[in-house]
């Protein structure tokens, strides 16, 4: 079974569009450490879900041998310890006929198994219409350390020319007034840099802004010019005033993650991070409810599904709010413009919920995926269009 630890948008859509009997998808909620690791609590649920997937594709009198060849990758997970002992909040299964995708995801997710035409994907949306990052720069007179993070995850990144730390800019040799050429990565289009002090020795003010400007000057140079990303700093609060200081960089956020950082790992310093500009994240959020609250006296905006699932399919779409607990099951047949709502599940429905969202990421609109409580006048879907329909 292939294991993905991320998703790209060709990925989501490939899963969303394939189609067999039987489509099995599983979500649960997984625990990277713990007494659920300790106690082995994510296992024995995976082992149950499967228990029910068998039972289920027994009710639909499905042959047991065609029922052993689907469920066999998802088995062999289940007595894997290596496996669940390396999860992180969420975990995502999909198996039909010859296909098994297993993904772990970032985010909680709530328990669901779904046997259907094709596989339920929404709850793998975030994955991709998150498209916020940031950047983080820790930094102190020992290390220098620059990462690229989002919501989920964050990775140091290799930063050609980028100074280790402040002897790597300002030598010992050097302080005597001595030029010194510096060998360590350099700027595009530089051989090399060469540092000194002709007039005698200089103070160690001086040698904090050379090595801050080189810093920043490599950032700018390499990551930073093209980039409007909120930028977090990192270390001791005289050496972050000093950098923003001389910074050529204009989204530095205004608070920093204090005192000095070298002992901290990646994910200790994503944690500290994300406190700092998670109010980022919900900013194109909260600019599309407010838009789609400033014309609800209009024709643009509604919450009947009869209107949204139509035009989801033709491009009508401009932002989707769902539920992240709506069902709508039944049929839309694109061609005759014509759609079946159920009450309850019938034999070949599908979700429509799970199909405007693919539609709507398709044809270039938004997607949000909301708590019950900040959904638009408590519907389960919301939508602005882009045009009257």
């Amino acid at each position: 079974m292939l294991s993905m630890e991320t998703l790209s948008k060709k990925e989501f859509y490939e899963l969303s569009e394939r189609h067999a009997n039987p489509c099995i998808s599983i979500y649960l909620p997984t625990h990277a450490s713990g007494v659920e690791v300790n106690e082995k609590t994510d296992q024995i649920t995976f082992k149950s879900i499967l228990q029910r997937t068998s039972a289920e594709l027994k009710d639909r009198g499905l042959d047991p041998e065609i029922t052993a060849n689907l469920l066999r990758p998802a088995q062999e997970l289940v007595n894997d310890t290596s496996f669940w002992n390396n999860q992180s909040s969420g975990l995502c299964v999909f198996l039909s006929e010859g296909f098994s995708r297993v993904i772990k995801i970032p985010h909680t997710v709530h328990e669901e198994l779904l046997i259907n035409g094709s596989f339920s994907v929404r709850q793998l949306t975030q994955l991709v219409t998150k498209n916020t990052h940031f950047y983080l720069l820790a930094i102190s007179k020992k290390s220098t350390r620059f990462f690229r993070g989002d919501e989920y995850s964050i990775e140091e990144m290799n930063v050609a020319g980028l100074p280790y730390n402040m002897d790597d800019v300002i030598h010992f040799e050097e302080k005597s007034g001595r030029k010194l050429f510096r060998n360590g990565g350099t700027a595009a289009g530089n051989a090399g840099n060469i540092h000194g002090h002709s007039d005698g020795l200089a103070n160690d003010d001086e040698y904090i802004a050379q090595y801050l400007k080189e810093v920043d000057q490599t950032l700018w140079t390499e990551v930073l010019a093209n980039e409007k990303a909120p930028l977090v700093i990192a270390g001791v609060d005289s050496l972050v005033a000093s950098y923003k200081a001389i910074s050529k960089y204009k989204n530095i956020i205004s608070d920093h993650i204090g005192g000095n950082q070298d002992q901290s790992n990646s994910k200790e310093l994503h944690k500290k991070a994300l406190e700092l500009v998670k109010p980022n994240f919900d900013q194109q959020c909260n600019a599309a409810l407010k838009n789609y609250y400033d014309h609800l006296a209009g024709a643009s905006t509604t919450s009947i599904p009869d209107k949204i699932i139509p035009a989801s399919h033709y491009a009508q779409i401009s932002d989707l709010f769902v539920d992240r607990n709506a069902r709508l099951w039944g049929t839309f047949d694109e061609v005759n413009n014509k759609l079946i709502v159920h009450s309850e599940r019938e034999h070949d429905d599908e979700c429509l919920v799970n199909s405007a969202i693919v539609k709507t990421l398709k044809n270039g609109g938004d997607v949000y995926i909301l708590e019950s409580e900040k959904m638009p006048k408590s519907s389960e879907m919301a939508a602005f269009l882009r045009f009257n329909t």
